[in-house]
């Protein structure tokens, strides 16, 4: 029987070799998760061929196909490199075949649940399902339990490695601490339960954060991200700046976010590093919206940041509403989608937590409206409204320019464990 001397923190160690069906590692950032999750993978594997001398297969998903490629993949690399174990690698097919273990490792992704289909394995990975919004990863893991029935010495089994980022309103949340039925083994892990993560990782996970998400990515716990309105920390005294638009300022950010009869803007500035809102105005449509600028702002250079959607709706036969936008002559500066819903609350969320942004509340009085009232409906989702100029128009517009100037990025620590066998 094949023996390994493995380096592991306490809860890598209880994740690798829990013997329940749903062992789910729920851990703060850097907390050592997908190590634990690629090297779970081969110790089941190995412990087959060893046992009943027949391999089996395995399955590691994650939310991207780029995530696949390029942590996911390589990982499972990594490990079977340290061990010394040769494999094959089928790029087309996001597979790793290991001859020695009679068996593969096949990667499949959230994006394409569609694609967890014609294959059986034995034991699985679902990573960072709690990102995903709950009735999505409860589809996501339905699909992955249809796919682990292969047969082998051990019961199936769906390992779960996660940051808590759907709070207690998510579907790990629900299975394995609201419900807690038999088999679903609940593994907690700080990011300070990891030894080798240098100082300077934690302090950049509390700088990038608000103080509510810190928590949740340093200690994995679940938060309640849902139990108060969706901007917590705007407040019109704190954040108010008296920052006007001045004749020297050359360069000025809108924002634009589409709708049929009120399309709503704000005009930010950027002083250092501080992103300041000074002005707001709604406009009809895209040729409204165009006039306003022309009629505003004119002189000056004017970078839009608008509503994705855009590139896809019509105003007329031929252009979009962003192809009119470049038309007129302005920089446009816009992904083929919209950022996240959550990823814009939380980049905004964090630059009012450290008091770094400002807003002229006397000159953008319905953003700050906005800001102070949108709260979350019974789903867990913020609220939205069918009339519009509405509230969540001014907030959805405000944050497409910060998720695109002042994003939020999560730390990445490079993480060694060294493996001997």
């Amino acid at each position: 029987m094949t023996t390994i001397d493995v380096s592991l923190t306490a809860p890598q160690e209880e994740f690798v070799f829990s013997d329940e069906p749903f062992p789910a590692m729920v851990a703060g950032l850097g907390a050592g998760k997908s190590r634990a999750s690629t090297f779970r993978l081969i110790v089941l594997m190995i412990e087959n061929i060893d046992i009943t001398g027949c391999g089996i297969n395995t399955l590691y998903t994650m939310p991207t196909y780029d995530l696949l490629r390029l942590r996911a993949m390589p990982g499972v690399e990594e490990d079977l490199q340290m061990l010394g174990i040769e494999y094959k690698l089928n790029k087309a097919e996001y597979s790793i075949h290991i001859p020695e273990l009679d068996g593969s490792i096949i990667f499949r992704s959230y994006d394409r649940p569609e694609r967890l289909v014609a294959f059986e394995v034995a034991h699985s990975i679902a990573d960072e399902l709690d990102t995903l919004p709950k009735d999505k990863a409860a589809f996501v893991f339905r699909k992955i339990t249809e796919r682990t029935r292969q047969h082998g010495v051990r019961k199936n089994s769906i390992g779960v490695p996660t940051t808590p980022d759907q709070g207690v309103n998510g579907f790990v949340y629900q299975k394995w601490v609201k419900e807690k039925r038999p088999g679903f083994h609940l593994i907690r892990a700080s990011t300070l339960s990891n030894p080798y993560l240098p100082l300077e990782y934690i302090e950049q996970i509390r700088a990038n954060y608000d103080e509510r998400l810190a928590e949740l990515y340093l200690n994995g716990e679940f938060v309640s991200l849902t139990d108060s309105k969706v901007y917590h920390f705007f407040d019109r005294r704190t954040h108010h700046n008296d920052r006007s638009l001045q004749e020297s300022d050359k360069r000025i950010h809108v924002s634009v976010d589409f709708n049929v009869g009120g399309c709503c803007s704000v005009v930010s500035v950027i002083d250092g590093a501080t992103p300041i809102a000074v002005d707001e105005f709604t406009s009809h449509d895209t040729y409204d919206f165009l006039n306003n600028l022309a009629a505003r702002y004119s002189g000056r250079d004017v970078i839009v940041y608008p509503d994705a959607s855009g590139s896809s709706r019509k105003t007329n036969a031929t252009a979009s509403d962003i192809d009119l936008i470049r038309q007129a002559g302005y920089q446009v500066e816009v992904d083929h989608s919209n950022p996240a819903i959550r990823d814009r609350i939380n980049a905004l969320n964090a630059l009012l937590s450290h008091k770094t942004i400002g807003v002229n509340t006397e000159l953008c009085p319905e953003l700050t409206h906005a800001l102070e009232t949108q709260g979350y409906d019974k789903q867990g989702n913020p609220e939205k409204w069918d009339t519009h100029p509405a509230i969540d128009d001014w907030v959805d517009s405000f944050g497409y320019f910060i998720a695109n100037k002042f994003p939020i990025r999560k730390p990445v620590a490079d993480i060694k464990v060294s493996f001997a066998v």
